[in-house]
C-alpha cells in the first residue's frame, strides 16, 4: 500500500480529523483514512506536530486520482499541512494490524520522524533501515535490540517515494509506527526509549524525533 502522510500543527478550534480527507468521491477515495492526535507529555521536542493524518492508496494511480480531486476541492475540506507519500512495508504484526482495521476505534502509536545521516541516499538508507529494524543505537557501544516490552503490537516502516527533482526533497527520509493496544504499553516504550535511546549513536540518521499520538479510524474499506 502507498500512504500519503499529513504533518499538521492544529489551529485553536479546528478538530484533528479537518486534517484528513474522507469525502472525497468513490473513484478517488482513499481505501483507508485514520487521523493521529499527539498525547501531552508522552511525546520528545521538535517538530511539534500534533495532528498526523493518514491516508492508504493502493497504487500510484489512485494517489494521483486523489491528489487531482484534492487540488480542486481540498481547499473547502481540509486543512493544509506537511505531506510526505511513502511506501509502506509492515514488519511485525500484520495479523494484528487486519483485526486492527475491522474493528476500527482507537489505538495508540509510538511514531519516529527522522533524517537520514549525511553521505547515505536515499535508497542506500532505506535498505539499512529495513535491516536496522527492532534496535537502537548507542554512542559508543553496540545498537541494542528493543525488549518485547517495548516492541508493541505491530511495527510498520513507511519508506519515502522517489520524487521529481525540481520539487525537492520530503520533510522526513523515515516514518515508523509501533501500535498498542492502550496507552499503558505505550507509555513502557516511550520509559524504555527515554532511558536507552542515544541519537549520537546511530549512524543511520543525523536527527530524529518522536510521537506518541491516539489514532482513530475515520474510514476504513477493510473487510
Amino acid at each position: 500500500m502507498i500512504k500519503r502522510i499529513t504533518f499538521a500543527t492544529r489551529a485553536p478550534g479546528v478538530p484533528p480529523d479537518a486534517y484528513a480527507a474522507t469525502s472525497a468521491p468513490d473513484v478517488a477515495r482513499p481505501a483507508r483514512v485514520t487521523v493521529c492526535t499527539a498525547l501531552p507529555g508522552l511525546g520528545d521536542g521538535e517538530p511539534e506536530h500534533d495532528v498526523i493524518g493518514f491516508e492508504w492508496f493502493t497504487d500510484v494511480a489512485h494517489v494521483e486520482r486523489f491528489e487531482g480531486w484534492l487540488e480542486a476541492e481540498g481547499s473547502r475540506i481540509r486543512e493544509p499541512g506537511t505531506v510526505l507519500v511513502a511506501d509502506e512495508l509492515v514488519l511485525r504484526g500484520a495479523d494484528w494490524l487486519e483485526q486492527r482495521w475491522r474493528d476500527g476505534g482507537e489505538r495508540f502509536k509510538h511514531m519516529a520522524l527522522a533524517l537520514r545521516a549525511p553521505g547515505l541516499t536515499a535508497a542506500e538508507f532505506s535498505e539499512r533501515w529495513r535491516n536496522h529494524a527492532g534496535r537502537v543505537g548507542r554512542a559508543g557501544a553496540p545498537a541494542i535490540v528493543i525488549p518485547d516490552s517495548a516492541r508493541g503490537q505491530a511495527y510498520v516502516q513507511n519508506h519515502p517515494r522517489a520524487r521529481p527533482r525540481s520539487t525537492g526533497d520530503w520533510a522526513y527520509d523515515a516514518v515508523n509506527e509501533v501500535y498498542f493496544d492502550d496507552v499503558e504499553g505505550l507509555q513502557a516504550r516511550v520509559d524504555w526509549f527515554r532511558e536507552n535511546f542515544d541519537a549520537s549513536g546511530d549512524e543511520l540518521v543525523r536527527a530524529s524525533w518522536f510521537v506518541a499520538a491516539r489514532e482513530e479510524v475515520l474510514l476504513t474499506t477493510a473487510q
